[in-house]
């Protein structure tokens, strides 16, 4: 038991100074989207716009590369767990004709997807969903992170390296097969949901049976119990899709 105490006390020691970093980091970033003081050029492999993000982000992502490179420039693109846009913007911006539908469960970090679609322009490519993706229709708890890239619809989630839950609020879910039934449906779909994966697949049967959309999951590990990868995997399969596993996510092609 000792040996446990020390070991986190050890991490919790290690982990204060780069939080501490981070929470700053966040409290002005918030601020920036509350005031839009300054929105900031970002430069990624799919296109380049303004972001009141105060760093860049993506600008090396290889998964943003190839799904820019392999969507058609009038491609109906769903960004499930879109953030504050990064990937809607990037794909947007320099393929005028694409459609994006950006979704987004945390009311928080969707006016801040707003903000960011409105500070480029694009709201006429861009449209904002408000809604977490899952296996049923209905709602969810909601835990936001202090670290805001982890929050999700788990405890489990919203505290993975040294974060904790800052807060939680409940929000609305929809099937992925209600968001096809009520929009374009897609030719591709980037997912990043922070474990919350194999509950969208399940929830998108028949849009995957019907319109076969390419995939391009970033699968979520590390810190979480559950075997994402393995219940991802099987679902895939199901659905006759080829798994192209790349370094840091999945590229899923579905098979005639």
């Amino acid at each position: 038991m000792c040996v446990l105490v020390c070991a986190s006390i050890r991490k919790w020691l290690v982990g204060k100074p780069r939080w501490v970093g981070y929470r700053g980091y966040y409290r002005l970033v918030a601020a920036n989207y509350a005031n839009r003081w300054l929105a900031t050029k970002n430069e990624t492999p799919a296109g380049t716009f303004r972001s009141y993000d105060l760093l860049p982000r993506h600008r090396s992502d290889p998964m943003l590369a190839e799904l820019d490179e392999t969507a058609g420039t009038e491609a109906v693109i769903y960004d499930l767990g879109a953030n504050v846009g990064i990937y809607s913007l990037a794909l947007a911006a320099d393929s005028p004709e694409r459609r994006l539908f950006a979704v987004e469960a945390d009311p928080r970090t969707r006016s801040q997807l707003r903000a960011n679609v409105s500070s480029n322009g694009l709201g006429d490519q861009i449209e904002t969903v408000g809604c977490g993706v899952g296996e049923m229709d209905g709602s969810r708890q909601f835990y936001r992170s202090t670290y805001p890239e982890c929050s999700g619809f788990t405890r489990e989630s919203a505290t993975r390296w040294e974060a904790t839950v800052a807060e939680t609020t409940e929000v609305a879910v929809r099937r992925l097969d209600t968001l096809a039934a009520n929009h374009s449906p897609p030719d591709a779909i980037k997912l990043d949901v922070e474990g919350a994966e194999p509950a969208v697949l399940r929830g998108g049967r028949e849009t995957l049976e019907t319109y076969q959309p390419t995939l391009f999951i970033e699968i979520h590990q590390e810190g979480l119990s559950a075997d994402t990868a393995g219940a991802v995997g099987e679902q895939l399969e199901a659905r006759n899709y080829q798994i192209l596993k790349r370094e840091d996510y999945w590229r899923c092609v579905p098979q005639s």
